[in-house]
């Protein structure tokens, strides 16, 4: 396998109007219950050129440590498609300067078109000795190499690791941590409280790495393999003085019994003003079905990075389906498309 959130807060959040796409897709469906329900204020519905639009729910609070929420039941608009302001629950654990962006090459859920294993993180391809910062407030679980210690699918998978736990950031009752993993040089002990931003080490290629890259990811309820969910829903679209404010795209592609797809390809085309293709992109959905998604959200595809403005999505099954929206930038959109 080639291995491959200082956190910003904000005081008030913007809610994007949720527009419904061309193409006649059925309404958005709240994901599935989880032990703990995400639960959100909605603010009163509001007008547009004389035409009542349900709005999307606000994005979650910022989290101090050890405090409840923020909860919410989904992007419960009453439409297929939704955009709403996303800061994200945790900071990019690279910071400016470096690359922050997430590798497209080899996603969460993806096994690179079968090059590589399953993939249970995202990657941030930096140069050996990269800072690596604390993607959000929490205390050292583990500090050093994983050859005695399975943490992954097998002993020294991720060769030098830090593992952080966040207590609070989904409510008192699911516990979130955050792993750094191949790293070259571990600054911190288990045991030490960090603040988002603190350097806790270097990147490197330990482990079973192929080139020096961060491996990063989220795991929710349990410190384990099997409770990772995408990392790229936990990240507000990328914003620093080396990128133009960017978007992010999610969604569920749903069989007729409304059943999650997997390995299903989509092309994505950023549009120009007058409508020409600016930028293609050609996401898939999570390789096997039953891969973790965000306990809000139940997707089974993500889309990190990308600018804002105009989208055409199309996808091939029987016959073609065409959508087209508008991420405005710093939003996370969620589509839902049932296939015939």
């Amino acid at each position: 396998m080639r291995a491959s959130l200082l956190w910003v807060c904000l005081l008030a959040v913007v809610l994007s109007a949720c527009q419904p796409v061309e193409g006649g897709v059925e309404d958005l469906p709240q994901p599935s219950a989880t032990p703990t329900q995400l639960v959100l204020e909605v603010e009163e519905p509001v007008e547009a050129e004389g035409v009542e639009v349900t709005p999307a729910l606000p994005s979650p609070t910022p989290m101090p440590k050890k405090v409840s929420g923020p909860e919410m039941t989904g992007l419960a608009c009453g439409e297929a498609f939704c955009a709403l302001a996303w800061p994200g629950w945790l900071a990019r654990p690279i910071g400016e300067g470096f690359t922050r962006t997430i590798d497209r090459s080899y996603p969460y859920g993806s096994t690179a078109n079968g090059n590589y294993d399953l993939h249970y993180g995202v990657e941030f391809l930096n140069r050996h000795g990269t800072p690596i910062l604390a993607a959000q407030d929490g205390e050292v679980v583990f500090a050093g190499t994983d050859s005695h210690t399975r943490l992954g699918p097998f002993s020294g998978f991720y060769g030098q690791v830090v593992v952080l736990h966040h207590p609070g950031l989904l409510g008192e009752a699911q516990d979130v941590y955050t792993l750094y993993a191949h790293l070259s040089e571990i600054e911190v002990e288990v045991g030490d409280r960090v603040t988002a931003g603190r350097e806790i080490g270097r990147v490197g290629a330990t482990g079973a790495a192929d080139g020096s890259h961060l491996h990063f990811e989220v795991r929710v309820e349990n410190n384990d393999y099997a409770s990772t969910a995408n990392p790229v829903l936990w990240f507000a679209p990328l914003d620093d003085a080396e990128h133009q404010v960017t978007a992010t795209l999610a969604g569920q592609i749903l069989d007729r019994g409304g059943d999650p797809v997997p390995k299903f390809p989509l092309t994505l085309e950023k549009l120009s003003p007058n409508g020409d293709v600016e930028a293609y992109y050609y996401p898939a959905t999570y390789y096997p079905a039953g891969v973790n998604a965000h306990p809000a959200m139940g997707e089974n595809f993500a889309v990190p990075d990308i600018p804002a403005g105009d989208y055409r999505l199309t996808l091939i099954s029987g016959r073609l389906y065409e959508f087209f929206f508008t991420l405005e930038p710093g939003s996370l959109g969620f589509i839902t498309i049932h296939l015939d």
